[in-house]
């Protein structure tokens, strides 16, 4: 998850927030409470935009396993000690260049792109405003 300097909103219990984001507690409040004022609304949640960025590193070391076995299927005994020797920061450069393709194939795919989000630092508010505890 990527920490960003937007703000949104949700009401109730619904966890199910705007779609606009806000450059401020403030103004996520300002308009939570007008939308609020549109049902039967008992709660505001504000909170910051945490955007899903996905982390394509944790597949690494599974990669690396999985070509292992694919070799030694392939080749016996002989490949068996293929890619055992691998250095932390081999596989870091590895890493990093997994996470650089993934990230442009989505840039080539934006309908692949995540569009969703959780809220942190949140604070809950009556429809008023007020702060409840």
């Amino acid at each position: 998850m990527q920490p960003t300097d937007k703000w949104n909103y949700y009401l109730d219990d619904d966890d199910c927030t705007c779609v606009d984001f806000f450059d401020s507690k403030e103004a996520a409040l300002k308009a939570a409470m007008e939308d609020a004022k549109s049902g039967c609304v008992d709660t505001i949640t504000v909170g910051r935009v945490q955007k899903f960025v996905p982390d394509v590193s944790v597949y690494t070391s599974l990669l690396m396993e999985a070509l292992q076995n694919q070799a030694y299927d392939v080749a016996g005994e002989y490949a068996e000690t293929w890619l055992a020797d691998v250095t932390d920061g081999d596989l870091k450069d590895l890493d990093d260049i997994l996470d650089a393709a993934f990230t442009h194939w989505l840039d080539r795919h934006p309908e692949y792109k995540p569009n969703f989000y959780t809220l942190t630092d949140t604070e809950t508010f009556d429809k008023g405003g007020d702060p409840i505890d």
